[in-house]
């Protein structure tokens, strides 16, 4: 309730820095998730194992993550006359060229800002789903659902979306996180050398549904404001014979090259490699 209040009240840089305090807390009071996040790091390549460097990283990532929230409560206040102070729109432009008249499948992972992301996808015009997180707490996913919703995005659950996605994706595109399965029932792959469960459905209606897969990520740079990296050339098209497995150790390698260049923009506050799937 204050940070609302904060975000209604409060400019962006002073939510900033409140933000920061938070994070500052979070990080002294949560020594298993920042275990986690050191975890995670010591697999990126290029990243000294010192435990300074570790530390300092994994701060900056909980610093970033809570602006990033603080940008997510902001959503009411912005728009395409006042957002270029936090976003280079020309970047996210991009995109929409590269969709073209088809629908395809927007493709993310907990790198960047990916709420910034599909909103800017859809106030510059994108007819677009999100497929998003069942929280357990329902003031919280209503809160999530309605700041989505005021940026002209079409939500549906990870629940909704197991029998939903495939008639959307006939006429709409459709954003998912890839990095991360909350079903239970994800596909097994390798992660930073790690195995790990992922979603894979993304892949199997990419080939059922000759639908193109655009791997994308909302990442701030230098000058404060966030830019879309995509792919060159963008989209991923399986070719006859690619199995849905192949496609999503594609994607991850391209999620990894964001991370290897980004790592204090990697919000995955999980100990990678924890997760397993359900007995077959």
């Amino acid at each position: 309730m204050l940070a609302r209040i904060a975000a209604r009240l409060l400019p962006l840089k002073a939510s900033y820095w409140i933000a920061d305090r938070v994070a500052d807390l979070w990080y002294a009071a949560s020594p298993a998730t920042v275990q986690n996040l050191r975890h995670n790091l010591k697999l990126v390549p290029g990243i000294p194992a010192s435990g300074v460097v570790l530390g300092r990283l994994s701060r900056r990532i909980m610093r970033n993550f809570a602006r990033m929230v603080t940008e997510f409560l902001y959503f009411p206040r912005l728009n395409l006359d006042n957002i270029s102070h936090l976003v280079d729109i020309e970047s996210f432009k991009r995109l929409i060229p590269a969709v073209g008249d088809d629908s395809v499948i927007l493709l993310t992972g907990h790198i960047g800002n990916w709420e910034l992301g599909v909103a800017m996808a859809s106030m510059l015009g994108l007819d677009l789903y999100v497929v998003v997180y069942d929280h357990p707490d329902h003031r919280v996913a209503r809160l999530f659902r309605e700041r989505r919703e005021e940026k002209g995005l079409k939500v549906m659950s990870v629940r909704e979306a197991a029998r939903e996605v495939p008639a959307v994706l006939s006429a709409s595109s459709v954003g998912i996180v890839g990095d991360r399965d909350f079903t239970g029932w994800g596909m097994e792959a390798t992660y930073f050398g790690v195995p790990v469960i992922v979603p894979g459905a993304y892949a199997g209606l990419a080939l059922t549904r000759k639908k193109r897969i655009i791997p994308g990520f909302c990442l701030r740079q230098a000058d404060g404001r966030y830019r879309l990296i995509l792919e060159d050339p963008p989209a991923i098209e399986a070719g006859e014979g690619t199995r849905p497995e192949e496609i999503v150790e594609a994607c991850l390698k391209i999620f990894e090259k964001s991370v290897e260049k980004y790592p204090d923009q990697w919000y995955f506050f999980e100990r990678l490699g924890s997760r397993r799937g359900p007995a077959r």
